[in-house]
């Protein structure tokens, strides 16, 4: 990097930039796109318009990126003819340049790519914005120790406490999959009165239903699950894949979020224990992702692409849910962060409790979320989910580097299994083969391309 540097953004990550900075580049000015700061100074030093950027870049000096919204930014920087920049996250600089077609960057300390997801940021030691964060958040959200084991200790008695009086001490929402499985197992031996919730989307697997049966006779749970209209839900999974956007699986998160938050205020219960985990999840590729409580989002895709009304469908929104933290006030906790959670310990421990079944890779419980994932993903975006799940794994010392790219070179599915999995998604989905291609080979899409909220 030059010695003279532009820090664009003014907010809390250019103060950290400048500071972090200050002793070894000169930091000529701050940028910022909003116009009240523009003729201002920030320690001393003038705050510019961003529309100004490029008459101080030519005077041979370099970018810093100072802010979380950093794609948008490298979008303006690259509107400007600016294509070789830097970002500083977090105390880490990033060297952010042009990405050269047909030569894909791998991180030399996990596997995650730059051809799966192009919001990566890379070192100079090659080492990725991703892991980089998920080490540093060891012993912040993770705790596989003692520190771990008494905030598990305060949390489950805090659990109980919050029960006192009622028919249950908590919520979970379980899949089928692993880690609800793993947890919800664990809150049975904690001595936890909760109450399991479901999605039933027609698209659950045989060993899926199997394994949430177990479960559910060995624990004793309360059981209910929602059964979303499958007329108006399937056209409206159609709608997103008519929509070429990257998660179409947002329809299902919405719906599962939607019937949980509802019984959380039925029952009055404070208390939602998520399967969220840093072992298997610390990394979650973000240029693929969006909310799933955007309902701004939902009903604009459905208004450009449904062919179904979607009034016997129940959504929540941003809004909704921030009600319901509000009268309740909800809390999230995320049980798994507490202990030293290993999957093939788990997987062990699940079967010898109720005879468990692994359906093979993490999230393929469901048709629709395996074809989401090993089929979309890859095929129309180029995208190998796998790299998040082991690079995570790599993360919580659960493998190593060499057995993850070893991993990664094996086929993405049992070609049999998706023929089959397609098969039931084109009749519930009304799709034909000629239709399926034509999505397939459309033009690809991005959330923010359609109304937000």
């Amino acid at each position: 990097m030059k010695n003279k540097i532009i820090l664009f953004g003014a907010g809390f990550y250019g103060r950290q930039s400048f500071e972090n900075l200050k002793e070894e580049y000169e930091i000529v000015c701050f940028a910022d796109n909003n116009p009240k700061l523009a003729g201002t100074r920030l320690f001393g030093i003038p705050i510019i318009s961003a529309d100004k950027i490029l008459e101080y870049w030519q005077q041979d000096l370099d970018v810093v990126i100072c802010t979380e919204a950093y794609c948008q930014i490298s979008e303006q920087l690259n509107i400007m003819g600016i294509k070789d920049y830097y970002v500083m996250l977090d105390g880490h600089l990033y060297h952010a340049g042009e990405h050269k077609k047909n030569q894909m960057r791998t991180c030399n300390r996990c596997v995650m790519n730059d051809l799966s997801d192009k919001t990566i940021l890379f070192d100079k030691k090659g080492q990725c914005n991703y892991c980089t964060k998920a080490y540093d958040n060891i012993g912040k959200i993770y705790f596989p120790n003692a520190v771990g084991e008494e905030k598990l200790s305060c949390l489950i008695k805090e659990v109980k406490e919050s029960g006192n009086g009622k028919k249950y001490d908590c919520i979970m929402g379980i899949s089928g999959g692993l880690d609800s499985s793993y947890l919800a197992y664990l809150g049975y031996k904690w001595g936890l009165k909760v109450l399991a919730i479901h999605i039933d989307d027609g698209f659950d697997t045989e060993v899926s239903k199997s394994n949430l049966d177990k479960l559910i006779k060995a624990t004793g749970f309360d059981y209910e699950v929602v059964r979303p209209d499958s007329t108006q839900f399937n056209a409206l999974l159609l709608a997103y894949m008519k929509a070429g956007v990257p998660n179409i699986a947002i329809p299902q998160d919405n719906v599962l979020f939607a019937f949980l938050y509802k019984k959380m205020k039925e029952y009055n219960i404070k208390y939602f224990l998520s399967g969220g985990n840093f072992a298997l999840e610390s990394i979650l590729q973000k240029g693929n992702l969006h909310s799933s409580y955007d309902i701004t989002n939902i009903l604009d895709i459905h208004k450009k692409y449904g062919n179904e009304p979607i009034d016997k469908l129940e959504f929540t929104s941003h809004k909704k849910l921030q009600k319901y933290k509000d009268e309740l006030k909800i809390e999230i906790p995320r049980p798994l962060n507490y202990i030293d959670y290993n999957r093939e310990r788990a997987l062990a421990e699940l079967n010898s409790f109720c005879g468990f079944a692994y359906y093979g890779q993490k999230h393929l419980e469901n048709i629709w979320t395996a074809f989401t994932l090993l089929y979309w993903m890859p095929e129309k975006f180029h995208v190998d989910i796998r790299t998040s799940h082991l690079s995570s794994m790599i993360v919580s010392g659960q493998m190593t580097r060499e057995e993850a790219l070893a991993e990664l070179k094996e086929p993405l599915y049992d070609e049999q299994m998706m023929r089959n999995y397609i098969d039931i998604i084109q009749k519930k989905l009304r799709l034909s083969d000629v239709e399926l291609k034509e999505i397939m080979d459309a033009p690809v899409h991005w959330h923010s391309e359609y109304e937000a909220g």
